[in-house]
């Protein structure tokens, strides 16, 4: 199986392009929810991977790829 890295990193670097705060940490401290380029990010990877909202959620939580890329703990909840 491929290593799903390179797409993460495509959907994050895409995302980060267009807002207007790009270094804002994905899940900021005190924030309820994720910074816009993070959810950017998970639509792209959401419309890539071509599965319902809770299979992209299980996808999301299970992958240590994706929250290491995107540096947070947990998926948004679907």
């Amino acid at each position: 199986m491929r290593s799903k890295r390179p797409i993460i990193r495509q959907c994050k670097n895409l995302a980060k392009q267009h807002v207007d705060n790009p270094d804002e940490p994905a899940a900021p401290d005190g924030a309820s929810g994720f910074a816009e380029w993070a959810q950017i990010a998970f639509i792209l990877l959401h419309a890539e991977l071509d599965k319902d909202f809770r299979e992209t959620e299980a996808w999301f939580n299970d992958s240590r790829a994706i929250r290491e890329e995107l540096n947070i703990d947990k998926s948004p909840d679907h």
